[in-house]
């Protein structure tokens, strides 16, 4: 019987230490076939090896222990195929699990635990880079928007004093409004859309001075005044798009639509605008359509859709947003 004690501890060792392995390699990624190949491979280990001891003491046991000879020669009639005879295995299992499967127990829902806990961290830690890297993304871009833009604006306002257009102030209080806006406010984790409404208003009415009336914008705002909140600056990349690639490149001919309305609790934002192809195209800069789309990605998860269409002529934006 020491040989007995001896296999089980073999089996049971052998598997002991390969758990640590298996399951921090194969349960925590969700991969559980191979860890039921695992157990379906561990059953055989041990079976196998039950067999070759009784094999080798079976002249050692005496025909007086009808219990123990009994056992013996349900293990090793019909040799090592027999073992795998169906009528053997509930027996087969039944000792597995006391013999083996109960002392691995423990060190499997050690194992299992720690692994969670690791998983835990792991995914506090992603959560918080995130974080950090979407407030990096916001301060990113105000920068694009800050410097480009407002060199652009104070080159036409001054244009425009330099002329006694009746405009000047009015303009110097929009972008007033917009430097507060983004200086201030954007630093939420979410703002009122009223407020990036009025922020996208300022924005392209200060551009629409600097292309002159030759460049046609139209705007159609409907239930802003809602109390729902949106990611701040989340839509100023495709107003920015859309001038880039319209009248930016070319004032021919050149046109932005922009609608925004609330349909309860969904967010619908159009923006479209002319494309001359004859033209120049743009330099690179900004805030790309991928990145955005990244940003929609970590801030909304499957509650967005985002659709670009382009044209010939034409470039538009289509995002739903269920706020």
């Amino acid at each position: 019987m020491l040989y007995i004690v001896l296999k089980d501890l073999l089996v049971t060792g052998s598997l002991f230490y390969s758990i640590n392995w298996i399951i921090s390699k194969w349960v925590s990624k969700g991969k559980l076939a191979p860890l039921i190949l695992f157990i379906l491979f561990a059953y055989i280990w041990w079976i196998s090896w039950t067999y070759c001891v009784w094999v080798l003491i079976e002249d050692f046991v005496p025909p007086s222990d009808e219990r123990v000879s009994k056992y013996m020669h349900f293990w090793i009639d019909g040799g090592y195929f027999g073992l795998f005879a169906l009528q053997k295995h509930p027996i087969f299992i039944l000792d597995f699990l006391l013999l083996v499967s109960v002392p691995l127990a423990p060190k499997m829902v050690k194992v299992i635990v720690e692994d969670k806990n690791k998983m835990a961290v792991l995914e506090r830690d992603k959560l918080e880079l995130e974080r950090d890297n979407l407030a990096m993304e916001v301060a990113f871009l105000k920068s694009q928007i800050s410097p480009h833009f407002l060199f652009n604006t104070l080159n036409t306002i001054y244009q425009m004093s330099e002329t006694n257009n009746p405009k000047t102030s009015e303009s110097i209080v929009r972008l007033s409004h917009m430097i507060r806006y983004l200086l201030y406010q954007t630093n939420d984790d979410k703002v009122l859309i009223s407020r990036e409404v009025k922020f996208l208003q300022d924005y392209l009415t200060l551009a629409k001075l600097r292309f002159g009336p030759g460049t046609k914008v139209y705007l159609n705002f409907e239930n802003t005044d809602e109390p729902y909140k949106i990611v701040p600056l989340i839509l100023i990349p495709f107003v920015e798009n859309a001038i880039k690639h319209g009248p930016e490149r070319s004032r021919h001919d050149s046109w932005i639509k922009m609608s925004l309305k609330l349909d309860e609790n969904i967010l619908r934002f159009n923006i479209s605008n002319g494309v001359n192809r004859i033209s120049k195209r743009p330099g690179f800069g900004g805030i790309g359509i991928q990145n955005v789309k990244r940003r929609l990605d970590l801030r909304y998860g499957v509650d967005y859709s985002l659709q670009v269409k382009e044209e010939e002529d034409s470039y538009s934006v289509c995002l739903e947003i269920k706020l």
